[in-house]
């Protein structure tokens, strides 16, 4: 990579007049335009075909720099951050790629529900709600333990200041206070109409279940978001290391670093000064979807797929990409030095890094599918629906590489619908839709159409079986972790239904978790 960034340079100097400076902007800029057999592709459109060459050439580089430093010491839990700006030699070479190299953990097969829980918009996931996930009526009216796992995650405070460069929030980045904030609403003691939140209440709705059940056969786990240092910001406020107070700055990698591990060791305090009885701290959930953490867009003039800032992307000669990616690998290293807790990741189907989530240092990856809702991934043509044989496709592809899968739904699936039946052979979407409330014609004009009133979208509800019988074909059920998705509250939606074709959908995906509970049972 030097020798190629050596002979760029002296490509530049001759193409330039000798009083014209080549900078290091110029020299970035021709870099991430370069092409060719022995550079990683620079477009997004062989995403998922990326030769890592050259990536592989760039890490080893990185360890033989970092077995004569000490650059690896910030990866301990007694480490202090280096207060020293980095020099821009060290930003482009990035050196920093010590805890790459992951401490191979490994986890069950598992069922883990996300649960978005923080703001004033969310579920307030009291023991009422969370009953419908920890325990799961049957049409039959027997009863069985649902979900082992849960992730709890949170994105945005109430005022809008977000927990990551790419999170929604639109106010801005989170400083410490909101940080704390998080931290107090996963921890809450709060006593609301006779009901407790955060994981308060799921302590207690396990141990009011346990007196219908019995104790499970299996621990009960939970799994926190953290929030991901927004960078370049300088106002986040400051902490004590060693005994000394230090203001951190964003734009440094070992000060962002330091903010979470801050983060992560405060998590693991209040944990144990709750002495829960019927969950354990599994690990930490790193919440951006994307390694590289950048937000990707086509461009409507040049078609090209660019990052938030505008820039091409290049993966091995984009500094500013690679200084993220260290940080990723150095929490994971942190998040292995506490009492063997472990890191969890949920990328997009093309998200940067996915292929090499190992590397990175996360003992756990659970691909996004985005079949639900037949949304492409990033190779495919927008307007091309996502289909069966490409669900299949990813299923095995995600399971050789030691991945698991997230399971997908959300609330639109009960968006009242006028339906009619086009074609029973169209596997993927067998009905014409009409949204009720984008619907202009009368219910007795529908119905002389031929439509028929859903109080669900039939379509979805088919893509949602189909969800299920191709991980059924494919044994996702049989050996592949699984994370779950049901947007806000969907799933307690699902739970509640009384449409018996939603009731027999909610039963089949139970039987399947509640056997899985008994069949891979790990008391910790």
């Amino acid at each position: 990579m030097r020798k190629l960034l050596s002979l760029l340079l002296m490509f530049m100097c001759i193409s330039c007049s000798s009083n014209t400076p080549v900078t290091k902007t110029d020299v970035t800029k021709t870099s991430i335009n370069q092409t060719g057999n022995n550079s990683v592709v620079n477009d997004l459109h062989g995403l998922d075909k990326v030769s890592y060459t050259t990536y592989a050439e760039h890490v080893d580089k990185a360890r033989e720099a970092t077995d004569n430093s000490n650059i690896g010491a910030s990866n301990t839990e007694a480490s202090s951050p280096s207060y020293i700006e980095e020099s821009s030699h060290d930003a482009a070479n990035n050196n920093n790629y010590s805890s790459y190299y992951s401490n191979s953990y490994t986890t069950p097969i598992d069922d883990m529900i996300l649960i978005y829980y923080g703001s004033k918009n969310r579920m307030k996931w009291g023991k009422t709600e969370l009953k419908n996930v920890v325990m799961h009526t049957f049409e039959d009216a027997h009863k069985d333990w649902f979900f082992p796992t849960f992730l709890y995650l949170e994105f945005k405070n109430d005022d809008g200041l977000k927990f990551g460069d790419n999170q929604p929030g639109s106010n801005g980045p989170a400083k410490k206070e909101q940080w704390e904030w998080l931290l107090n609403r996963y921890f809450s003691n709060a006593y609301n109409g006779g009901d407790y939140e955060g994981l308060r209440a799921l302590d207690e709705c396990i141990e009011s279940c346990k007196k219908l059940l019995g104790a499970p056969s299996f621990s009960h786990k939970v799994v926190l978001g953290i929030p991901s240092p927004c960078t370049n910001f300088t106002e986040w406020g400051s902490i004590k290391v060693n005994g000394k107070t230090i203001k951190l700055d964003f734009r440094k990698n070992s000060d962002r670093l330091e903010a979470v591990k801050w983060f992560i060791s405060e998590s693991v305090k209040k944990f144990e000064a709750q002495h829960y009885k019927n969950i354990t701290l599994e690990g930490f959930y790193w919440i951006e979807e994307s390694s590289s953490m950048t937000s990707w867009h086509k461009d409507k003039k040049s078609g090209k797929w660019t990052n938030k800032t505008n820039d091409r992307f290049d993966y091995v000669n984009d500094a500013k990409a690679r200084r993220y990616n260290d940080i990723v690998a150095n929490v994971a290293n942190y998040v292995h030095s506490l009492k063997g807790l472990k890191i969890y990741w949920i990328p997009f189907s093309g998200a940067y890094g996915n292929d090499k989530w190992r590397t990175f240092g996360f003992d756990r990856c659970d691909i996004q599918t985005g079949y639900f809702w037949g949304t492409p991934d990033l190779l495919r043509n927008p307007k091309q629906l996502k289909t069966i044989s490409d669900l299949k496709n990813m299923c095995n592809a995600a399971m050789k590489d030691g991945k698991g899968l997230e399971f997908e739904m959300s609330a639109d699936l009960f968006v009242p619908c006028y339906a009619k039946l086009k074609s029973k052979r169209d596997i993927e979407r067998p009905y014409d839709i009409t949204k009720v409330a984008d619907c202009k014609k009368t219910p007795k004009e529908m119905n002389a159409s031929g439509y028929k009133r859903f109080k669900y979208n039939p379509c979805l509800l088919t893509r949602l079986t189909n969800l299920i019988d191709v991980f059924e074909e494919q044994g996702v059920f049989e050996r592949s972790n699984i994370s779950y998705y049901f947007d806000n509250s969907a799933i307690l939606d699902l739970c509640r239904a009384t449409d018996k074709d939603i009731i027999r959908i909610i039963d089949r995906l139970a039987r399947h978790i509640s056997q899985r509970n008994k069949s891979h049972s790990i008391n910790y």
